[in-house]
């Protein structure tokens, strides 16, 4: 494991302030979510900087993914439907938008942080690549299967998977490794 710098562990930090606000605001129903992000900063410690060219199209593509998704998941009712089967309240539709827009906004940010380089920002491109894509994708189907049918956001899910994976082969490339073709 890499040795900690003052800079991984401002990040540690940063992780875990985002999954206290997490939990805190919306409670168990994204206990998954925030164990993506810890298993993100993990993951991101063994990271070099990121390349931009290699990494900046399949994160702004994971990005666009991310956003159809929420569209579906709004429309459809995600934020009543997910949390009962948690045991938790449903979501307010305001909660979720506020939720969903506030990491779309960090997500903004962390591309800036890939097009300069800066190696936090790989935190944040693994956690939209395995919770918001991998692990979101993957869960959506599940979801389906439960209840026997349609469950909201399951059409965008495959698009999210697909992304997501794309953008978590392209930020855990070695130097020297070849990049994945799409």
């Amino acid at each position: 494991m890499a040795r900690l710098n003052p800079e991984s562990i401002a990040t540690a930090a940063t992780v875990a302030a985002a999954d206290v606000a997490m939990l805190a605001t919306m409670g168990r129903a994204v206990a998954f979510l925030a164990a993506a992000l810890v298993l993100a900063y993990v993951l991101s410690l063994e990271q070099r900087a990121m390349e931009p060219r290699q990494v900046l199209p399949a994160y702004l593509l994971a990005v666009c993914a991310q956003s159809m998704h929420l569209v579906e998941e709004y429309r459809a009712g995600f934020y009543l439907e997910f949390p009962p089967i948690l045991g938790a309240a449903p979501w307010s539709a305001t909660a979720f938008l506020i939720f969903n827009v506030t990491w779309l906004v960090v997500f903004g940010l962390v591309a800036l942080g890939v097009a300069h380089r800066w190696r936090p920002a790989a935190v944040g491109a693994l956690f939209l690549a395995l919770g918001g894509g991998v692990l979101n994708g993957l869960a959506h189907v599940a979801l389906a299967i439960r209840v026997g049918g349609y469950f909201p956001g399951l059409y965008t899910a495959p698009v999210v998977f697909v992304a997501g994976t794309y953008l978590a082969l392209r930020v855990l490339r070695r130097s020297g490794d070849p990049v994945p073709a799409i």
